[in-house]
């Protein structure tokens, strides 16, 4: 979760990097990988001074479990950056 600042999300789409999302204090990425338990699926880089928090997977599990369900339910925002 980004606390302060912005970053930027790219990914490798046909041989170049594009920008996939941008992110600012409030936001959050890598989700994805920690509710599917794979590799991530874009590189964040900060656009500014950045001030982030982290949760590993065994706490991300213990503390936002109870709302995996929702987050499931938005993987399909991001079909549109995926594959």
């Amino acid at each position: 979760m980004i606390m302060e600042g912005e970053a930027t999300a790219t990914k490798e789409i046909d041989g170049t990097q594009k920008e996939v999302m941008q992110y600012t204090t409030g936001d959050y990425f890598g989700e994805r990988a920690l509710l599917k338990n794979e590799p991530r699926a874009a590189s964040v880089t900060a656009k500014t001074q950045c001030k982030v928090m982290q949760l590993d997977r065994k706490s991300f599990t213990r503390m936002l479990g109870p709302i995996d369900e929702i987050l499931m339910r938005n993987m399909e925002n991001y079909k549109t950056f995926v594959e």
